[in-house]
């Protein structure tokens, strides 16, 4: 089975370090508003009263469903009735997002979304999410993916092209079904990193040093859903990132709006209304209210107009930014029914989403003597846990039972794991499965490992620091990601050979070993520091097939490359793969890594668009491009690279604003 690919690849902006800036599937076209609700948001903002603008500068807790767990502690985004605009309801956003139904779960399984690599998955599950908010009444989701994390990581991994073009897949299906997607933040929610190290995000940086960081995830998830709103606020308030205005509207040229989370756009103490100027100054458009009483652009804001502190045009401005981002989504036309928040929504149809993330996210890391899939053959398979696994396991179990296989169940006695202190089955089976959810569990996983028969460790956490001192003991390793119930039935399936192992790592495995003075954990920082990594990004095993690529090809028109080369499957099966594509920048370039410029998951010949950028020229708000050798190579991770070729590049300047792609070529043989 023969496969034929063809990248375009836009050459566009590097000053030191050759970085992506987007990745967009065909089905995801059309600019950021669009012209036409940019024109129809500035004329409405301008035919309201100046009261009427400078309230819906505002979202406030519900009138009438108070903040209770049925209300999802909702906000409301007030409209304006005497224009036909109506109020549009939107959660808290200074809680961290939660399933609609109100479940413990988080909005999505973040590390296992990404590590399926695969963005038709990432807008199947923006669409559903649109249909269960729209159920409940929101018109305003805060999708997460690129919120930047503590240790300076994002929510969707560490790479800024997989999690911004996953997040922004995601906010295309939930454009499609007119629900307002909200990119960015920063998300204090993370286990923390095992060397405690932690980059400082509270200091005062200018938006420019971030455009090809943290921001540019922002860009391509923005880009890729054409279409959504910007959150500041978390970890520190949105000031402390100066000139995102100049960054976001003037160079972006995004019409769309800067949201503040609650507290996010600053506090008013003793009537001064310096936080609000400060606030207006940081491009904050709407600001969220919550009932701690945190409020910017309320009584301040008038009484910045009255004294002349603010113009008006200023608010008139914000107000028309805000209604573009409404635009985008069609929710001022297409609002969701206040009475299905009010009274409660009909439970949505089922839908296999997360089996499916599970399915095709979780990563085969290890399997020596290829003990996964477990043979039914080969007698009976022990599970292994803790007391807390147990309720997850026994799922487990009754799901590989029904994949035909011999399974029974051990419990260890809390803390147990030292010899002589794990169950007399343990020392009998001749195949153990041990569901862990931490390291915690090492010792009683070394002491199975000692006693000489095969073992498969199924990691249940999404610890990219996990330590694993038994890997060299132990046969097989998954990383299945943060447990839930739908997962049973997708792990049996992979663990019995039903279907084969897909997933690959968004993050480093890093085992908590990180080189001396990083910071920010990535892989491009092990790559600089010359360290590898306990698994890669990127990295994963399959059990069936081996792929292998032709040459790859290069050539440049203009401002843009096309990349081809094919991917062969000698067997018979077919072979879900997830050929990645990076790129090196110049050797007199200091400072460069190899960076992901792009990647497809594929059964069939797909294509895929991608475009390449780098630094961030402040000076003249573009992207630059240095001319010299740049060297692309194709594999199945960051570290294993096939195939390689090198392209020649003249020095280029290309704007930053965000608009649309040439649309993929494909060709399959």
């Amino acid at each position: 089975m023969r496969h034929s690919a063809i990248w375009y690849v836009a050459a566009l902006c590097t000053g030191i370090v050759f970085l992506p800036l987007s990745v967009m599937p065909a089905h995801a076209a059309g600019a950021p508003g669009g012209s036409t609700g940019t024109a129809h948001a500035a004329d409405m903002a301008a035919r309201m009263q100046p009261d009427e603008q400078q309230t819906v500068v505002q979202a406030r807790p519900a009138a009438g469903l108070g903040t209770t767990a049925e209300a999802g502690d909702l906000l409301a985004w007030p409209g304006v009735a005497r224009l036909g605009l109506p109020v549009l309801r939107m959660p808290d956003f200074a809680h961290a997002a939660q399933s609609a139904d109100g479940a413990p779960h988080p909005l999505l399984p973040w590390l296992a979304l990404a590590a399926t690599w695969d963005p038709d998955l990432a807008r199947r599950a923006g669409s559903a999410r649109a249909r269960s908010e729209w159920l409940h009444g929101r018109a305003v989701l805060r999708v997460g993916g690129v919120d930047l994390l503590p240790s300076g990581r994002l929510q969707a991994g560490e790479d800024q092209v997989l999690a911004g073009g996953m997040a922004g897949m995601i906010g295309a299906g939930l454009l499609a079904g007119h629900v307002l997607p909200v990119f960015g933040s920063v998300a204090t929610e993370e286990q923390p990193r095992a060397d405690g190290a932690l980059p400082d995000r509270t200091t005062q940086v200018p938006a420019a040093q971030l455009a090809s960081q943290s921001l540019l995830g922002v860009a391509m998830a923005l880009e890729t859903a054409h279409g959504g709103a910007i959150l500041c606020g978390g970890m520190a308030p949105c000031q402390t990132v100066t000139g995102l205005g100049s960054i976001v509207h003037d160079a972006w040229h995004f019409p769309g709006m800067v949201m503040a989370r609650p507290g996010g756009a600053g506090e008013i103490r003793n009537a001064d209304i310096a936080p609000t100027l400060a606030a207006v100054a940081a491009s904050v458009d709407m600001e969220q209210v919550d009932t701690d009483g945190h409020d910017v652009f309320g009584a301040a804001l008038r009484q910045a107009v009255r004294e002349g502190s603010l113009k008006p045009a200023q608010v008139q401005a914000m107000v028309t930014h805000i209604l573009a981002s409404f635009y985008m989504s069609g929710s001022l036309d297409h609002p969701p029914p206040f009475s299905s928040a009010h009274n409660g929504a009909p439970p949505a149809s089922p839908d296999t989403l997360v089996a499916d993330v599970e399915a095709q996210g979780a990563v085969l890391l290890q399997n020596e003597n290829r003990v996964v899939p477990f043979d039914p053959a080969l007698g009976p398979v022990l599970i292994l846990v803790h007391p807390a696994l147990r309720p997850a396991a026994e799922k487990l179990a009754d799901a590989l039972r029904h994949a035909g296989l011999n399974v029974a169940l051990s419990v260890a006695t809390e803390g147990a794991g030292a010899p002589g202190t794990l169950p007399p089955a343990v020392s009998q089976a001749a195949r153990t499965l041990v569901l862990s959810a931490g390291n915690d569990d090492n010792q009683m996983i070394s002491t199975v490992a000692e006693m000489g028969g095969h073992v498969v460790v199924v990691l249940a956490s999404d610890d990219p620091d996990r330590q694993m001192p038994w890997l060299d003991t132990v046969d097989s390793v998954v990383q299945a990601w943060a447990w839930r119930d739908e997962y049973a039935q997708p792990l049996a399936a992979l663990l019995s050979g039903q279907q084969d192992f897909s997933g690959h790592l968004p993050v480093t495995l890093t085992g908590g070993f990180y080189p001396p003075g990083l910071a920010d954990a990535d892989y491009r920082a092990f790559a600089r520091a010359h360290v590898v990594p306990l698994f890669p990004f990127g990295y994963g095993l399959s059990t069936r097939g081996h792929l292998t690529f032709s040459d790859l090809h290069v050539v440049r028109e203009g401002n843009h490359a096309t990349a081809s080369f094919s991917i062969t499957n000698p067997d018979d099966t077919p072979v879900r793969a997830v050929p990645q594509l990076y790129v090196e920048m110049p050797d007199d370039v200091p400072g460069a890594a190899r960076r992901l410029a792009g990647w497809r998951s594929i059964i069939v010949a797909p294509g895929h668009t991608v475009r390449l950028v780098g630094q961030w020229n402040p000076a003249g708000g573009n992207w630059s491009v240095p001319a010299g050798d740049y060297t692309l190579s194709l594999g199945f991770s960051s570290v294993m690279m096939v195939r390689h070729a090198t392209l020649h590049l003249p020095a280029l300047h290309v704007p930053g604003a965000l608009d649309s792609t040439p649309a993929p070529v494909v060709a399959a043989e």
